[in-house]
């Protein structure tokens, strides 16, 4: 159903995968992990250095993106603010990446001033540069904030899969009115942007039970 509300591809080849969190800084360090095993497989394959991915933020994150670059050792290359412009700038952002990058982040409702960031001009201009270097530098996009806001009052925004390089995303349920706190999600375009290595398989009710969470226990809001 949030895959639905975030236009993911549908129809008899539709693969859109999620998993429900404890909020969006649990589903960030989750999306980035998947971005940073698709990154690194895809170097081994090719024979090149592993060992320095990096992702491009706006220096306007929220603190979960630098406790996922510190705790699971990627370098966090955030683009600067400046004075009456409190969000990333796509330019600046595209111009930052590099063959190590795995992953453009882009905030659809700033936790600073709650304005969304251009997911459509970085898309557009990420896929130029994918195309002269060859990479193919994929989008997050961070909706904690704004994700159940857009689809129903901006509808006519293209942030979300509507944009070919936008391969996952998250969205908070608990920053809604009537909701229990502890409860959010994280979205992927396609099974094979969630690299299988990193799901786990249980079977202690008798049946097969995926699970890729840091928590296994879940709050009363799951």
């Amino acid at each position: 159903m949030i895959a639905h509300l975030f236009n993911a591809p549908t129809g008899d080849t539709e693969a859109a995968i999620g998993v429900g969190t404890v909020g969006s800084s649990e589903a960030i360090m989750l999306a980035g992990l998947a971005f940073k095993r698709k990154w690194q497989q895809k170097r081994k394959a090719e024979g090149k250095p592993f060992d320095k991915p990096n992702i491009v933020t706006g220096a306007n994150v929220q603190v979960c993106w630098e406790k996922f670059a510190r705790y699971f050792e990627v370098e966090l290359k955030e683009v600067k603010l400046k004075e009456g412009y409190y969000v990333m700038d796509p330019e600046k952002a595209v111009e930052m990446v590099d063959e190590n990058t795995i992953c453009v982040a882009a905030i659809l409702g700033s936790t600073l001033t709650g304005e969304f960031e251009d997911v459509k001009k970085v898309n557009e201009l990420l896929t130029l540069k994918n195309k002269e270097t060859g990479w193919d530098t994929p989008i997050h996009v961070d909706a904690a904030s704004g994700g159940f806001v857009a689809p129903f009052l901006y509808p006519e925004i293209e942030w979300d899969f509507r944009l070919p390089l936008v391969k996952s995303i998250n969205v908070s349920g608990h920053k809604y009115g009537l909701v229990y706190a502890g409860i959010g999600w994280v979205v992927w375009r396609d099974k094979e942007d969630l690299p299988e290595d990193l799901i786990f398989h249980i079977n202690y009710l008798g049946s097969d039970q995926p699970t890729f969470t840091l928590n296994f226990s879940k709050g009363i809001a799951v």
